[in-house]
């Protein structure tokens, strides 16, 4: 029976660690997105995170192309509202003008906030 225990033990950790979804130091941070003529491009991933966690623009109107990769829905809240969403393999489209300063951006599909979260800068 230690025996069974054992490798139902290390059975668990494997499938933990396996879905952990980072934090296993094998993949280079993302670079930072710099928006280009007003046009913030950005990926959802099938691992539950962004293409890059820190967006940075000039003051003025946004239009965010958010890229859903082929197995998961997501969609793209800044401060607390609704910008774009997508489907397994689309692109969604949407605009917003913000403030300068830091805004939050978030996928609030249930269980990919914990590690679909980011910062843009304005201004």
């Amino acid at each position: 029976m230690p025996r069974a225990r054992t490798l139902a033990a290390a059975s668990a950790l494997v499938l933990l660690a396996a879905c952990s979804g980072g934090g296993g130091g094998d993949e280079a941070a993302a670079e930072p997105i710099v928006a280009e003529d007003g046009v913030v491009a950005i990926t959802g991933t099938d691992r539950l995170q962004w293409s890059a966690e820190q967006i940075t623009s000039e003051t003025g109107e946004l239009t965010f192309e958010l890229t859903c990769e082929d197995a998961v829905n997501h969609n793209l809240v800044i401060d607390g509202e609704v910008i774009a969403e997508c489907r397994p393999g689309q692109t969604g489209t949407g605009t917003v003008s913000l403030a300068d300063g830091e805004h939050e951006f978030v996928c609030t599909i249930p269980g990919h906030d914990r590690t679909m979260r980011g910062t843009i800068t304005v201004g």
